[in-house]
């Protein structure tokens, strides 16, 4: 994953609430899954090897973070689960056919959670972030971040 797609997802998380940081989650993983087809592409076994750990990675916080107070929450950890063992049969097999599959029944499930946090109106999880704000500055086409430096972070005397 470039550093450009880090620093994007890294502020998308701050401005994050419970479902979108969900959300966010499933890309950051998507991202992970396009590394190994990319790695995969070019015979690098090094490569493939990280980018499953990071992937596998993604999918383990997913198990770690469940409340199983909801009922959904042990199907979801089995099928976290299965696609942890996907992932594995990616290295073992040196097939990429376990990931499409993988791939395409995650989309559902992101889909699913997307449609679900178009209802959760709760306020970002982290305080006190920056504020970022987007808006044409230079030209017709060129978009620039700039960040709301009036915010006050950390501790407050």
């Amino acid at each position: 994953m470039t550093n450009e797609r880090i620093q994007e997802f890294t502020r998308r998380i701050t401005q994050a609430n419970r479902s979108g940081l969900t959300l966010i989650k499933f890309e950051i993983l998507f991202a992970y899954f396009d590394d190994i087809c990319k790695a995969f592409e070019k015979h690098d076994r090094e490569g493939i090897s990280k980018a499953v750990h990071l992937a596998d990675e993604v999918l383990k916080s997913f198990q770690e973070t469940l409340d199983f107070s909801y009922e959904i929450s042990p199907r979801l950890y089995a099928l976290y689960d299965f696609h942890r063992r996907q992932l594995s049969k990616v290295l073992i097999r040196d097939s990429l056919d376990d990931l499409q599959q993988s791939r395409k029944m995650l989309q559902k499930t992101y889909e699913a959670f997307a449609e679900a946090a178009k209802q959760d109106t709760s306020a970002p999880l982290m305080r006190n972030a920056q504020q970022v704000y987007a808006g044409y500055t230079y030209g017709r086409n060129d978009i620039n971040e700039s960040y709301d430096v009036q915010s006050s972070r950390g501790f407050l005397a």
